[in-house]
C-alpha cells in the first residue's frame, strides 16, 4: 500500500510538476502567409528542446493588439508571456510602470546562460535594451551580421564600357558619365541613369564619401569624435557641390527630387524590362533591378578626404522588444529558460530554418535549401513550421547559418553586405536620451529635417544659387530651428 502510494504522490508531483511548466505567449502576428501559432510546429519543436510547455497565440489585427496592451496597463494581464511583442520603448516603460510586465535584469544571468554569453561577449548590447533607469523590459533580436544598406553600382556596364570600378569621387563621376552615355544595357535608347538616386534621402548617403556619417537626426562626429551638426561641417557644402554638378551634366535623373521608384520596382519581375540604374541605393539590387541584373552590382566604398572609409550603420545589431514577460507569469525564470534557447544556434534555426533533412538540406557544395529535396513550398513552411517573417522575433539571428543560403543572389549580399559593415559604424546609439529628451529630439529632428531636404534640394537644382551668404543664411535657418539644441541633446548623452 505505501508502494502504491508513493508511487500516487509521485506521478501526481510529475503532472504538477509538467503544469507549472506550461505557459502562454501572445503577440503580434503580421505574416502575410496564414499562420496558427496554436499548430505551428517551431512550439512544439521548442517543448522539445526546452522540456517546456507553452500555449501560443499570435493576433494578426494590429489594433487589437494595441487594445490588448491597453488592457494591461489597465491591470487586465491575460497571457504569461509576450513573444514577437513589437513593443516600443514607449510601450516597454509604459507596461513596467504599470506593472503589466516584469523587470528582467536581476532575472537573465539566473536563468539565461545563452543570452548572457552574449551581453557579456557585447556589453554594447547591454546597454541599448537596458532602460535609463537600470531596468529591462524586454529582450531582442540581435543580429551580428544585419545586412547594410550600400550604394551599388553596375560593375558589369563598367566592364563592358571599359571603365574601372571607381576608386574617388571624379572616378565615380566620369563612370556614371559612362554609363548615362554608353548604352550599357544594349536596346539602342538612352535610357541609362548614371546615379538613380530620388529624393535627398538617397543622396545623402553619399555623405560618407566626404568623411561624414550622418543619421537620420542630421548628426555626424567631427574628426574629434564630438557629436556634431552634420551640415555644419565643411564636407557638406562640397556634397552639395557634387549634387549640384551632377544635376547640371545629368548624371541624376530627371525624376532624381520628384519621382519614385515604387512604379519601376513592379517592372523587376519583367525579363523583358531594361535594366537602367548605373549607382543604386538599397539593402540588396534586386530591389530595383532583375536577380539576373543584381549579380553584376557591387557596393562603392570610397575613401574620405582623410583617406578613411566610412558607412552608415542604418538597421544596428539590436532590435529590442521582442520578448516580455508579464505579471500573471508564476513562474518567470521558466519563461526565460525557453526564449534563452533562442539565443543559441540549435534554437535559432527552429524558428528560421526548421529541421535539418525534413524542412531543409545541405548541398554537395556545404550550402543549404528549403526542403527534403532540394525545394519546397517556402510560403507552406513559414506558415506551419518557422516564424522568422512578420514581427521581429527574440533571439540570435543564425547570420553565418543564412549566409550559406543555396542561392548566388542572397551569398553575393551577404558577402558585399560584410564588406559594407566592416566600415560601418552609428552616430547616436538608440534609446540614449530619457523619455523626456527623446521626445523633444524627435520633434526637433522632423521640423530641421525638411528644412534640411528642401535646402539640399534647392541648391542641388539651381532654385537656390550655392553661394557664401546662401549658404551661410541656410546654417542660420537651421539654427534658428533647433540645430544647436538637438546637437546639444546628443552631446550630453554619450
Amino acid at each position: 500500500m505505501k508502494k502504491w502510494t508513493a508511487l500516487l504522490l509521485t506521478t501526481l508531483l510529475c503532472l504538477c510538476a509538467c503544469c507549472a511548466q506550461a505557459f502562454t505567449l501572445t503577440g503580434l502576428e503580421t505574416e502575410t502567409v496564414e499562420r496558427d501559432w496554436s499548430t505551428n510546429k517551431f512550439f512544439s519543436r521548442m517543448e522539445s528542446l526546452t522540456g517546456i510547455a507553452v500555449t501560443a497565440q499570435g493576433v494578426t489585427d494590429e489594433e487589437e493588439y494595441a487594445q490588448m496592451l491597453a488592457d494591461m496597463q489597465r491591470g487586465d494581464v491575460q497571457t504569461d508571456a509576450l513573444f514577437k511583442a513589437s513593443l516600443s520603448r514607449e510601450q516597454e516603460i509604459a507596461l513596467l510602470d504599470s506593472g503589466a510586465i516584469i523587470d528582467l535584469a536581476p532575472l537573465i544571468e539566473t536563468h539565461m546562460p545563452n543570452l548572457s554569453a552574449l551581453l557579456e561577449r557585447h556589453p554594447e548590447w547591454r546597454d541599448v535594451i537596458t532602460l535609463s533607469d537600470g531596468r529591462i523590459a524586454s529582450l531582442p533580436l540581435l543580429n551580428e551580421g544585419e545586412r547594410q544598406v550600400a550604394l551599388w553600382i553596375n560593375r558589369d556596364w563598367l566592364d563592358a564600357l571599359g571603365v574601372a570600378m571607381p576608386t574617388t569621387l571624379s572616378e565615380l563621376t566620369d563612370a556614371l558619365a559612362a554609363i548615362r552615355d554608353g548604352d550599357p544595357n544594349g536596346n539602342g535608347k538612352a535610357d541609362e541613369i548614371g546615379a538613380d538616386l530620388i529624393g535627398v534621402y538617397e543622396m545623402r548617403w553619399l555623405l560618407a564619401y566626404f568623411g561624414i556619417v550622418a543619421d537620420d537626426y542630421n548628426l555626424a562626429r567631427d574628426a574629434s569624435g564630438e557629436i556634431v551638426f552634420a551640415p555644419e561641417l565643411p564636407g557638406y557644402r562640397a556634397f552639395i557641390e557634387l549634387l549640384v554638378d551632377w544635376q547640371e551634366s545629368g548624371v541624376l535623373g530627371e525624376e532624381a527630387f520628384t519621382g519614385t521608384h515604387s512604379a519601376r520596382a513592379l517592372s523587376n519581375t519583367d525579363e523583358d524590362a531594361p535594366t537602367v540604374s548605373g549607382l543604386l541605393l538599397s539593402v540588396a539590387p534586386y530591389t530595383h533591378v532583375s536577380v539576373d541584373a543584381a549579380m553584376g552590382y557591387e557596393p562603392v566604398l570610397l575613401a574620405g578626404p582623410d583617406g578613411v572609409t566610412r558607412w552608415r550603420d542604418l538597421l544596428g545589431e539590436v532590435w529590442t522588444g521582442c520578448f516580455a514577460v508579464t505579471s500573471a507569469c508564476e513562474n518567470p525564470g521558466e519563461a526565460l529558460a525557453w526564449v534563452d534557447a533562442l539565443y543559441a544556434q540549435e534554437g535559432a534555426l527552429l524558428g528560421y530554418a526548421g529541421v535539418e533533412g525534413e524542412d531543409y538540406v545541405y548541398t554537395d557544395e556545404g550550402y543549404w535549401a528549403f526542403g527534403a529535396a532540394g525545394s519546397s513550398d517556402v510560403n507552406r513552411l513559414r506558415a506551419e513550421v518557422l516564424m522568422y517573417t512578420g514581427e521581429a522575433m527574440p533571439g540570435l539571428y543564425p547570420s553565418d547559418f543564412i549566409a550559406r543560403v543555396d542561392s548566388p543572389i542572397d551569398r553575393h549580399v551577404f558577402e558585399a553586405s560584410e564588406r559594407v559593415r566592416a566600415v560601418s559604424e552609428r552616430v547616436t546609439q538608440p534609446y540614449c536620451l530619457s523619455a523626456a529628451d527623446q521626445a523633444r529630439a524627435d520633434e526637433l529632428a522632423a521640423q530641421i529635417g525638411d528644412l534640411v531636404d528642401r535646402g539640399i534640394a534647392r541648391f542641388a537644382t539651381g532654385e537656390v544659387a550655392l553661394t557664401d551668404e546662401a549658404y551661410d543664411a541656410w546654417l542660420a535657418e537651421l539654427r534658428e530651428a533647433g540645430s544647436e539644441e538637438l546637437t546639444a541633446l546628443f552631446q550630453g548623452a554619450q
